[in-house]
Parts: structure tokens; C-alpha cells; sequence
């Protein structure tokens, strides 16, 4: 579809002239005579540019631009005004209006030309740093369903690289596990334990972003969350400890009001473990998944496991609880050989 240009100006011949040639370079041209005129076209027509002339028999063609300016979209229409007068003066009130340009009479068509090429080639730049700009906040706003806006920042800036690949890192796991998901799927149905399922994880995926960790996986009935990754903080170990205590006080207010209302309380449990993982994307150049690999990881699931035979909802083990300084008295568990580790692995148990 050709672009469409208002024309307003009064004196036919001009009128007649400047429309012959900006059809001939291939655009729509509607002519109007009056500033009245052209307002009441405007309130009901849209129109890519507009050359107007500002010496009109009922009102200034200022009149126009000032109506356009008003009633702008996000990317603002080009506005050309012309007229016989070319003072400095007359060329400042129609600029601080918002014109794009001043056209001088007798108008300069090459001129003219040029100008209405270079103003819909801005307006075409203009559209595509918004299409881009949209495509970034998605990208953004879906990156910050794993990532703390931190990350999310520093991924979009490309610090964190998209590339294959990962590096080495000291971090803080933390799995989070509901219990007895599975009976109760059954017993609610699969929609409504997934939109019950999805409004209890949006809260959790709060608490860990605003500890200052990132989301890995989503695991169906738990969390995957990481504290250090990829970009690993001396508190790192603390934000963990302090996220699983604000998600214990969470569930523990859940439940209270589950139990009020006469229905079955959440079982839950979390392991948290701190020591060196692969912290990288791996996958191929057509899908890439940010992961989390190593022994630390193994720990935090084995861990976690261990939470539904004990009185605690949260264990951590021993390098957890030396750089996280839990905020809570915690108790010494008795020493563990974990599934898969050869060496005893010394445990606590917190509550918030």
C-alpha cells in the first residue's frame, strides 16, 4: 500500500503542481483547500505525512499541526509546513510546534523530493527500534520467569554469553519438592492441580528472585533454584539459606489456612548444598538450555530426599551451613552416606 501524504494549500495552482509530482513519485495524495478542513479529515482519516501551508483563508495551517502533534501515535507523523514567508521568526514558531521541516515558496521540488524520501525512511528506522524494542521487552519479560532481574540484564547485554558452553563455579543448590502431588492430581484433576500448582510456584520463583537467585528447571512438583550462577557473590550461600527459611514461613501460612478451611496441608521439603559446578549451556546450535551440572547439584537432590523421613522441612550440608550463617539455631544430623557418595556427608536441619 502507497504512503499517504496530506496536502493542504489554498492556491490552486501550487496545489495543482506539488500533488502531480508527489504522485508521480508513487504516493496517495489527498488535497485539502481549508485548515478546517483538513482538522475534520484528520479526526477521521490517518495519513503518513502532511505538507501544509501556512497562510490559509479560515485558520493558520499551525492550526494542523498542532491537531497532528495532539493526536500523535508512538511514532509521530511528518509534518512539512510551507509558505512564501521565510523569516527566522516564521521558521521558529512552525519548529517549536513540531514541524519536521520549513519548505520555502516557490518550493524546490528535487528539494522537496529528498526531504519526503529521508522523512519516511526516519519513520521506517523509527518502526523497526520499536519492533525491536517490543522483541527485547518479551525476551526480557521471559527471561525474568528463571532469572533475577540482575541476570536478566546482564544476559540481554550480553555478559553472560548464549553460546555453547559453560565455566566452573562455587554455588548454592537448592531443590524445593511438594509432596504427595501425584494423589493429589488425581484427586483435583490435572487442570486444577496445574493452576494451583502454577499460583504456589509464582510466589516461590519470587521469594528465591528476590534472595538474588535464578530459577533452572521447574520440575513438576519442585524447584530447581541456583544461587551463584553464572555469576557467583559471597552471599551466595546466605541468600539460599535465606530463601528456603522464606519459603518454609511461606508454606508454613498456606497450610495454616488450608487447615482452617478444613483441607489437606502441603508436605514439603528442601536440600540445599553449596560447593563447585558446571554452570553453562549445553544442548546444540538449535536448542541451548542453561544448566546446572556436578556434585553439589547430585547433594541438594539427595538431600532433599531425605526431608520427607525427617522432622525438618529444610537440611543443608556442612558447606552450606559454614558460608551461609544461617540466621536460625540449626541442629546437627547425624551423619549421612548419601546415594552415589562414597565419603559421610555431615548435615543440618533449620527451621524458620
Amino acid at each position: 500500500m502507497s504512503q499517504r501524504i496530506l496536502l493542504v494549500e489554498d492556491e490552486e495552482v501550487q496545489r495543482t503542481a506539488l500533488e502531480t509530482f508527489v504522485r508521480a513519485w508513487g504516493y496517495e495524495v489527498i488535497t485539502v483547500e481549508t485548515a478546517t478542513g483538513a482538522i475534520v479529515y484528520l479526526s477521521q482519516n490517518t495519513v503518513d505525512m502532511a505538507l501544509i501551508d501556512l497562510h490559509l483563508p479560515d485558520n493558520p495551517g499551525i492550526e494542523i499541526l498542532k491537531h497532528i502533534r495532539d493526536t500523535d501515535g508512538s511514532i509521530p507523523v511528518p509534518v512539512f509546513m510551507m509558505s512564501a514567508d521565510d523569516s527566522p521568526e516564521i521558521r521558529i514558531v512552525c519548529m517549536s510546534t513540531g514541524a519536521d521541516d520549513f519548505l520555502p515558496k516557490p518550493l524546490n521540488f528535487a528539494d522537496v523530493s529528498m526531504k519526503i524520501q529521508q522523512a519516511f525512511e526516519r519513520v521506517s528506522y523509527k518502526k523497526q527500534i520499536q519492533e525491536l524494542n517490543a522483541k527485547l521487552e518479551k525476551e526480557k519479560k521471559s527471561l525474568q520467569r528463571y532469572f533475577s532481574d540482575d541476570l536478566v540484564e546482564k544476559i540481554l547485554s550480553e555478559e553472560i554469553s548464549t553460546e555453547l558452553g559453560g565455566t566452573i563455579v562455587t554455588a548454592s543448590i537448592m531443590f524445593f519438592d511438594i509432596r504427595g502431588s501425584t494423589t493429589m492430581a488425581e484427586k483435583i484433576g490435572p487442570q486444577a492441580y496445574a493452576e494451583r500448582i502454577s499460583k504456589l510456584f509464582a510466589d516461590l520463583m519470587d521469594i528465591v528472585f528476590n534472595n538474588g537467585g535464578s530459577i533452572n528447571e521447574l520440575l513438576g512438583d519442585g524447584i530447581l533454584a541456583t544461587f551463584g550462577c553464572p555469576f557467583p557473590k559471597n552471599e551466595d550461600a546466605q541468600n539460599a539459606v535465606k530463601a528456603a527459611l522464606a519459603i518454609e514461613s511461606h508454606m508454613n501460612s498456606i497450610n495454616r489456612l488450608r487447615e482452617i478451611a478444613g483441607k489437606v496441608p502441603y508436605g514439603f521439603g528442601m536440600g540445599i548444598s553449596t560447593g563447585k559446578i558446571f554452570a553453562g549451556n549445553i544442548g546444540s546450535e538449535r536448542m541451548i538450555k542453561f544448566a546446572v551440572m556436578g556434585d553439589s547439584v547430585n547433594t541438594a537432590a539427595r538431600i532433599q530426599d531425605l526431608t520427607k523421613d525427617s522432622p525438618y522441612n529444610i537440611i543443608i550440608d556442612e558447606p552450606t551451613r559454614a558460608a551461609g550463617n544461617p540466621p536460625v539455631a540449626v541442629t546437627e544430623l547425624e551423619t549421612t552416606h548419601l546415594r552415589g557418595k562414597q565419603e559421610s556427608v555431615k548435615l543440618f536441619g533449620l527451621r524458620a
